[in-house]
């Protein structure tokens, strides 16, 4: 069967000040954007008065330096990566750098503390689906897959069957495969904060994306505006506003990529038990954190465990902030942002 498919804006965006009025003649933002990692990657620096432009193009060249080298480390698809080695191992054990290590183990962390709500064994399942971006871009028509395909496949869906010792992983049984793509953006975004960071850099925005991440705040003090995105409207239509410093702003949500047949929406946000798109009337849920890897993996966690289990479980994290977005366009931030959500 085919259907129309779309791709269309990324789940969140930066309300970026540009920072032309208030501030000293130097202190224009430098900024650089790049496709990779599936996306589209922009990296924004604020703090520039005592840099040399030929400086800051160093420092952006050097931070899209780094989110290759974690694309060679963490991508499915891409041969010789830590991940696809892994998956094409035959359930041998492979030997993998340790940054690939410890993000595996946090993310099982996570499916274990979900109860495999999420679970990045779903590789098999997204494969299927193929919701990426090279498919989807430049077409207006997917194959919806064959309910006995993904039955199929529903097998080798389980996080319990991956094993970690020091720096090497096996998988346990044949056709179990690893997709980090539920966390990998918001490790990297980490990543680009610290060395930022190391290089004397106060204030900055990092958006993988819509992976958005701020490093301090604006050079004048205040906060970086960041608008969640409403669903289904043109990129930069923003349905609410936070004001942030220093934190982390990651949204999941059905109008990323997805595609139509018979009037029916199908987005990449799989069930893991179920091998179809989890339809428990949300749009989206966007997480508020100090650590973007969190972010990146909660906010897809919450929203498959719904509404209701998924605030809960946001309730219950220290530090950890949530806005579910329901099928009536309805916002519900969890209870530390009650009455801090802005208007556009």
């Amino acid at each position: 069967m085919k259907a129309k498919t779309f791709f269309p804006s990324l789940c969140l965006f930066s309300l970026f000040c540009l920072l032309l009025s208030g501030c000293g003649k130097n202190m224009t933002p430098v900024s650089k954007t790049d496709f990779c990692m599936d996306t589209s990657v922009t990296v924004t620096l604020y703090d520039t008065g005592r840099l040399s432009y030929s400086d800051c193009e160093k420092l952006l060249d050097n931070c899209f330096s780094l989110c290759r080298s974690y694309e060679d480390m963490f991508s499915r698809t891409k041969e010789g990566s830590d991940i696809w080695n892994i998956n094409h191992a035959g359930g041998a054990p492979v030997r993998v750098s340790a940054e690939t290590a410890g993000l595996l183990q946090t993310a099982l962390y996570y499916c274990r503390e979900t109860d495999g709500a999420v679970d990045i064994t779903i590789a098999p399942l997204s494969a299927l689906w193929n919701f990426s971006s090279a498919s989807l871009k430049g077409t207006d028509t997917h194959t919806l897959p064959d309910r006995q395909q993904i039955q199929a496949l529903l097998p080798c869906v389980d996080y319990q069957k991956v094993q970690i010792t020091g720096t090497t992983v096996t998988l346990k049984e044949p056709g179990t495969a690893l997709d980090l793509g539920c966390i990998a953006k918001g490790y990297i975004a980490d990543r680009l904060k610290d060395y930022l960071k190391e290089q004397g850099i106060g204030s900055a925005v990092i958006n993988l994306g819509g992976n958005v991440l701020t490093l301090g705040s604006k050079p004048d003090g205040s906060p970086f505006r960041l608008g969640i995105q409403k669903p289904f409207d043109l990129r930069g239509t923003p349905i609410a506003v936070l004001s942030v410093s220093d934190a982390s702003l990651v949204s999941s949500g059905v109008y990323e990529r997805y595609f139509e047949a018979d009037g029916i929406l199908y987005h990449h946000l799989l069930n893991p038990r179920t091998g179809m798109p989890e339809q428990n009337g949300l749009l989206g849920v966007t997480i508020l954190s100090d650590s973007s890897t969190d972010g990146d993996i909660l906010s897809t966690a919450c929203f498959l465990l719904g509404p209701d289990k998924g605030m809960a479980y946001v309730e219950s994290l220290p530090g950890v902030e949530a806005v579910f977005i329901t099928e009536d366009y309805v916002l519900h931030p969890s209870s530390g942002l009650s009455g801090l959500l802005q208007t556009p």
